[in-house]
């Protein structure tokens, strides 16, 4: 009686163990799918990365403005033209805060 009792004991354990197993190894193998995908996608942003930071290098070796060693005439011009283009914006958004206080006005009337 004890030999069946036993026998039963360990085939159940063993089918529970391949059970366990089966399902160890399921997860395994999405674990490394999911790994290599990450991989995959971390070096896709490395590369971005390296992309992103060569572009602010060349950006920052670019010549950003007026030195003191240009002419003085171009720099009087360039000081010009950018109170022109101040102007000219001011200008344009008194325009559009009187065009929108008549709005008001007509409305509370």
């Amino acid at each position: 009686m004890w030999f069946w009792v036993w026998t039963l004991l360990i085939v159940g354990s063993l089918v529970g163990a391949f059970f366990l197993a089966r399902s160890l190894w399921r997860s395994a193998k999405g674990l490394l799918q999911e790994l290599g995908e990450s991989s995959r996608r971390f070096a896709e942003s490395s590369e971005r990365l390296q992309e992103l930071s060569d572009q602010a290098r060349e950006a920052a070796t670019q010549h950003a403005g007026p030195s003191l060693f240009d002419d003085v005439t171009i720099h009087y011009e360039r000081v010009n033209a950018q109170r022109a283009a101040r102007a000219g914006r001011r200008d344009a958004r008194r325009a559009r805060n009187v065009a929108t206080w008549q709005k008001w006005k007509h409305f509370n009337d």
